[in-house]
């Protein structure tokens, strides 16, 4: 009786694994056939089956790119997995794409995490062009990010700036070794948070501190899902396991924040007259009874995380 059960069940996983190969098959076959359609897609390297050009990828991705682009120009077709890019290595061609084309591109494809991201649809940064789109944009270029304001925290980056001047003096001084790196990444960490709810993230045991260990775990999870970009259909599967452990992580991060905007809140009359931080314009706008478009409370958390991830991930890649 066991036999006969393992039996079958040996033949039904070949048989799945089998049906998934000849699909994965037939979609190459057609996607190199409609290569030939009226419409010209960019150059790309010879690409094997399921696997595309991860074969041409080396350790330093960059490096990869620009080799490949020495050989098939400066806008080309990359595939890795089942996920397609296009690969821009010019200025001229990336001006012409995010200003001369600049609506025709404006839209941005979801990746790995969107499935287990609890923000979906309230990502400015990868959101569909449109209503949304426009009006946080336009929130971005007269509030929130204008020069006016961020002139209002001029003070804030120099002292931040002389913290890390003097910390690094004092590593000299005695003479032990200094992190640069971490030093560069406290130092944006407490101007972005600052900045945004006008506390320090680095230093203190507060609120922001939290935020940006959440944030920073997000990250690191986010990166390893993405991977499972190559995987096609199976990435839902969530072998790993990060996809529940993302939720998770947004999850504390959303009961946090929703704990500091109610406090903010609560203390909206006593802000009157005093300088107003990301948050706190996020909160008026949400009150705001004339504004263009009504903003979510998922709408401004999802915007202060991607101010908390801004400076992790231009860090990262410049490392």
């Amino acid at each position: 009786m066991d036999l006969e059960l393992n039996t079958n069940l040996i033949i039904l996983i070949t048989s799945f694994v089998s049906a998934f190969m000849l699909y994965a098959l037939f979609k190459w076959f057609l996607r190199e056939q409609g290569s030939t359609d009226a419409t010209k897609l960019p150059q790309s390297p010879p690409a094997l089956p399921f696997i595309g050009h991860l074969h041409l990828i080396g350790k330093v991705l960059p490096v990869s790119f620009q080799s490949l682009a020495h050989k098939y120009g400066p806008l080309m077709e990359i595939r890795l997995g089942a996920s397609k890019c296009v690969v821009v290595s010019s200025s001229s061609v990336a001006r012409e794409i995010f200003k001369e084309q600049e609506l025709n591109f404006s839209s941005r494809p979801e990746f790995g995490s969107a499935e287990y991201f609890k923000y979906r649809g309230s990502r400015f940064v990868l959101a569909q062009y449109g209503d949304y789109w426009r009006f946080m944009k336009k929130l971005c270029m007269t509030k929130l990010l204008a020069v006016p304001q961020l002139e209002k925290f001029a003070d804030i980056r120099e002292e931040e700036k002389l913290k890390l001047i003097e910390s690094v003096a004092n590593c000299c001084g005695e003479g032990l070794p200094c992190d640069l790196s971490s030093q560069f990444i406290k130092y944006t960490n407490n101007v972005i948070c600052r900045m945004a709810m006008s506390t320090r993230c680095s230093g203190t045991d507060n609120e922001a501190e939290e935020i940006r260990e959440l944030v920073k775990k997000s990250l690191e999870l986010a990166g390893k899902i993405s991977v499972g970009d190559v995987l096609g259909p199976l990435k839902v599967l969530d072998f790993s396991g990060n996809g529940k452990k993302l939720e998770a992580v947004m999850e504390k991060y959303d009961l946090l924040v929703e704990r500091i905007m109610k406090e903010r809140e609560a203390e909206a009359k006593k802000k009157d007259g005093t300088r107003k931080d990301i948050l706190d314009i996020l909160l008026d706008t949400y009150r705001d009874p004339t504004a263009e478009m009504k903003i979510t409370r998922n709408d401004m958390k999802s915007f202060l995380l991607v101010c908390f991830l801004s400076p992790a991930i231009s860090i990262q890649f410049s490392i």
